[in-house]
């Protein structure tokens, strides 16, 4: 609304700053989700050399560091100006990944406890693990935040939703794509061996427990470890599946999957003290046989 000065005249609002493009403006979390290109991108903008030889923890500190490093040389142009800062945005990279659409009905029902994706019918083992991808990033930070009682139920949850999500890619998705990708052999091997790392880090994880000094940048290295991991199977196998696996087997697969994680997980007795190496076993157990 405008207001009026003494003499009764209108003049027009003052102009609101609008929040400006780019890293500046991302929140921690925000910063976590982009892709490894996506934040190599932000860094050339900045007039960082090097990123293609960072790993993503390197090029999330470099970023970090280069926003703060930015925010004060804006500081600076205001105190010697007098003005708004003369340092420009500058920032056109692509934005983190979007949300995904809210799916309208599941495709089979859910056990008490156990909480699986809503998918539509006409969505397959491919739009399945992406959720799962989507998903465990969020647990992760939530993970983080995530104090006392809490914590350790954040921490199960995890467990739980890593095993079943590994064993649907290694039982289900990784021999197609060992099948049919022209190097499917290495890409799938270098997947599997990050998979059994990172069970082998949630099980030392589980050892050293929520409250140990290390817990906390143990269980960052492993979050950083399963970004990658996961922009790896999509740009490596998951495209190329989608464009290459008839539609029909890809949604036999999502059923198959969806079925097995109910039995994987829909056990009434607590399970939380479990140490992850028997989740994983028991969530691959609930697999039929290929």
């Amino acid at each position: 609304m405008a207001q009026r000065d003494a003499a009764g005249d209108e003049r027009p609002e003052p102009e609101q700053p609008r929040p400006e493009p780019g890293a500046a403006g991302r929140s921690e979390a925000d910063v976590y989700r982009l892709k490894v290109k996506e934040l190599r991108a932000l860094l050339r903008e900045a007039g960082v050399t090097g990123t293609s030889a960072m790993r993503k923890d390197e090029l999330v500190r470099e970023l970090f560091k280069t926003m703060h490093s930015d925010q004060r040389a804006r500081s600076t142009a205001k105190v010697a100006t007098g003005k708004k800062s003369l340092v420009p945005p500058g920032d056109n990279a692509p934005s983190s990944r979007a949300q995904a659409p809210v799916r309208p009905a599941k495709r089979v029902p859910s056990a008490p406890g156990v909480e699986l994706p809503d998918l539509d019918r006409d969505d397959d083992v491919i739009d399945l693990l992406l959720a799962q991808h989507e998903e465990i990033a969020d647990l992760f930070v939530e993970l983080g935040r995530a104090r006392g009682p809490h914590r350790r139920a954040q921490f199960d949850r995890l467990v739980r939703l890593l095993a079943v999500h590994e064993s649907i890619e290694q039982l289900l998705v990784h021999p197609l794509a060992r099948a049919r990708l022209t190097d499917g052999d290495a890409v799938v091997d270098a997947r599997t061996e990050e998979e059994d790392q990172a069970e082998l880090d949630l099980q030392e994880l589980h050892e050293l427990g929520l409250e140990h000094d290390d817990f906390t940048t143990k269980l960052a290295n492993l979050r950083d470890a399963l970004v990658e991991h996961a922009e790896l199977e999509e740009e490596e196998e998951f495209d190329y599946l989608r464009d290459n696996v008839p539609p029909a087997e890809l949604l036999r697969l999502a059923d198959v999957a969806l079925n097995a994680t109910l039995v994987a997980l829909a056990d009434d007795e607590d399970t939380s003290a479990d140490p992850p190496r028997t989740v994983f076993s028991r969530a691959r157990d609930a697999f039929p046989a290929p």
